[in-house]
């Protein structure tokens, strides 16, 4: 296409570069920072940095109560550089920029618009659990956040393509996901449900080669599975006892577990709607009409991962959540956004550039926080 003489060709060029530039440099800036600031606040180590410097002499099948990738994964970088400050910030950072990486290739496959694909990897960035908790002391959850983008671009992948070489891979991604945090395991459900659920991808599950997934799976967690069937006092930790936080309300425990879930659920997502409502503003209720085909898997395997969380609080009696707890059904939320907003066919001027602007101020201000309370 040739540009026009009076140049109406050129803005939109523009724009789109920038809408390109912006997002790239806030991720380079914002994991730089992050990683400088960790190593200018000393060797002070909160207590999940202080399990990997402890546990990363040997590679094990397991080391307490919370599954071992991240472990190994520190292991790894520890034997090659030294387990350290550097090391600590550098796998954190890294594990965060490869959440990103993959929750982008997936929006990718899924969105028509590839400014709608950054509102995935935007979102992302502005969960509280990625921006301030993984900034304070998360290890385990942190490697959680890459596994469930890694199993949701596959999922991608396999509705694209639905090979056994890629059915393999989604047994891996979920196995890995086991593996990196023990709650995982109910994404797996809820995506077979939300498949079952959906007309055209309901093939996906009535498909031979989900065998193929399943023998992959099974294969990845299998020796952990061994080895904490051995080690039962070390492999069952105290999460159920704090789910048990005794409740001094009158109120029956089923609705103090309700009420508790609902809580983190809007602790976990309502920053993200509320920045995405100012950029969108006037377009909310076509954005959240919108419907298409990977809303509505995404929606239902959220909405199923959120159900299966409370029968598991009821059945163990539990009257307490914490949000970072079901942070890692979250990582989706912000794909679930752009389908929506990509269905939606909303085009709002300069909308990534706006969003990159909110969510980067936001991260930032969070990050000098978060840095300015590590001295006191």
């Amino acid at each position: 296409m040739t540009e026009t003489v009076d140049g109406s060709y050129l803005p939109v060029r523009r724009a789109t570069s920038i809408s390109t530039i912006l997002p790239v440099l806030l991720l380079a800036t914002y994991f730089t920072a992050s990683f400088v600031l960790r190593l200018l606040r000393g060797g002070d180590l909160a207590s999940d940095e202080a399990e990997q410097v402890a546990l990363s002499h040997a590679l094990q099948f397991g080391y307490g109560d919370q599954p071992p990738l991240y472990n190994w994964v520190f292991y790894c970088f520890a034997k090659v550089f030294g387990a350290s400050v550097v090391t600590l910030a550098f796998v954190k950072n890294a594990t965060l920029l490869m959440s990103c990486l993959f929750l982008g290739l997936a929006a990718r496959k899924v969105v028509g618009e590839r400014d709608a694909a950054w509102i995935s990897i935007l979102g992302f960035l502005s969960l509280p659990a990625v921006f301030l908790l993984s900034q304070r002391d998360l290890t385990h959850t942190v490697g959680a956040f890459a596994v469930v983008a890694l199993f949701l671009y596959v999922l991608t992948l396999v509705a694209e393509r639905p090979s056994a070489g890629n059915y393999a891979l989604l047994g891996a991604a979920a196995g890995l996901g086991f593996l990196a945090k023990y709650n995982f395991a109910i994404i797996p459900v809820a995506t077979v449900v939300a498949l079952l659920l959906e007309p055209s991808l309901r093939r996906l599950v009535l498909n031979w080669r989900l065998a193929v997934t399943i023998a992959v799976g099974l294969a990845v967690v299998g020796p952990h599975v061994y080895w904490a069937v051995t080690h039962l006092d070390a492999a069952t930790g105290d999460t159920v006892t704090k789910m048990r936080a005794a409740s001094s309300h009158g109120m029956p425990l089923q609705l103090i577990a309700a009420l508790e879930l609902v809580e983190s659920i809007v602790k976990c997502c309502a920053l993200t709607i509320a920045i995405l409502a100012v950029v969108y503003r006037g377009h909310l209720r076509t954005i959240f009409a919108a419907s298409s085909e990977w809303t509505r898997v995404i929606g239902r395997m959220l909405v199923v991962s959120m159900f299966l969380v409370f029968v598991i609080m009821l059945a163990v009696d539990a009257t307490m959540m914490r949000p970072k707890w079901i942070s890692i059904f979250f990582v989706a939320f912000p794909l679930y956004l752009a389908c929506k907003v990509d269905a939606a066919g909303v085009h709002v001027p300069g909308a990534i550039s706006k969003l990159t602007v909110l969510v980067g101020a936001m991260i930032f201000i969070s990050l000098g926080v978060v840095f300015a309370g590590s001295f006191h």
